[in-house]
C-alpha cells in the first residue's frame, strides 16, 4: 500500500498541490477581509464563514483530484497498468483514495490555521473587524475539517458510476450549495457542526466503500 502511494503521489506531483495550497491562501484571506471590514455586524460568526469557505474551496479541489487522479485513468484505462501489478485492485484502488483524503486533510487543516491566523491577527490591527476564535471554535474546526473530507468522498462513486470526470465537480458543487446555502441558521451552521459533520461523514465512508467494491468486481470503466 506504501509503495501504491509513493507511485501515485509522483505521478500527482505534490510540488504542484502545494503551489495550489498556496494561492489557495493568498486569495481565501483578501476575498473576505473587505467584506468583513465594510459590513461588520450584517454577517453571521466570522470565523463560521472562514470555515465554510475553506471546507467549499477544498470539496471542489478534492472532486478535481478525484477525477483526475481515479476516474480519469479508468476512462483513460490507463489502470491498467497498475492492474499488471501482483496487488488487490482493492489497495489500488484504496492507495489512491487514502492518498487523496491525507492529503486533503493536512492542507485543508494547514489552511485553517493559516486563514484564522491571519484573521486574528488582523482583528488586533483593525479593531472594527471583530474577529474572534474560542477554544470550542478551535476544536470544532479541527475536527470537522477530516469528517468533511471523508464527506468530499461521495463524488468519487457519482463519477464512476456516470462514467464522467466531470460529474464529480458538479457533485462537489451541489453539495456545497445544499450544505452552505441556507444561511447563518441552518446550512452555514450544518457544515460547522460536529455532529452533523460526524453524521455525513459515515455516508461519505459508506460510499467509499461502494466505489471500492464497484471497480473490484470491473476490469475498467468502458
Amino acid at each position: 500500500m506504501r509503495e501504491l502511494m509513493k507511485i501515485e503521489l509522483k505521478k500527482m506531483s505534490l510540488r504542484g498541490q502545494i503551489k495550489v495550497l498556496a494561492i489557495v491562501n493568498a486569495v481565501v484571506f483578501p476575498l473576505l477581509l473587505l467584506p468583513f471590514l465594510f459590513e461588520g455586524d450584517g454577517l453571521p460568526d466570522k470565523h463560521v464563514l472562514v470555515d465554510v469557505l475553506i471546507k467549499g474551496i477544498f470539496m471542489i479541489w478534492q472532486s478535481v483530484l478525484i477525477s483526475s487522479v481515479i476516474v480519469d485513468e479508468f476512462k483513460t484505462k490507463t489502470m491498467m497498468q497498475l492492474y499488471t501489478y501482483p496487488v488487490k485492485k482493492s489497495a489500488i484502488i484504496g492507495s489512491k483514495i487514502m492518498l487523496i483524503v491525507m492529503i486533503m486533510t493536512v492542507f485543508s487543516l494547514v489552511t485553517q490555521a493559516i486563514q484564522h491566523g491571519l484573521f486574528s491577527g488582523a482583528s488586533l490591527v483593525l479593531p472594527s473587524l471583530e474577529y474572534s476564535l474560542g477554544l470550542q471554535d478551535i476544536i470544532e474546526v479541527v475536527l470537522t475539517t477530516p469528517l468533511a473530507v471523508m464527506l468530499g468522498m461521495i463524488p468519487l462513486t457519482v463519477g464512476l458510476w456516470m462514467k464522467s470526470t466531470l460529474a464529480p465537480v458538479v457533485t462537489s458543487f451541489f453539495m456545497i450549495a445544499v450544505l452552505g446555502g441556507g444561511g447563518a441558521e441552518s446550512g452555514v451552521q450544518l457544515m460547522n457542526n460536529l455532529i452533523a459533520m460526524a453524521i455525513m461523514s459515515l455516508v461519505g465512508l459508506v460510499f467509499i466503500v461502494i466505489s471500492i467494491k464497484d471497480v473490484t468486481k470491473k476490469d475498467l470503466i468502458v
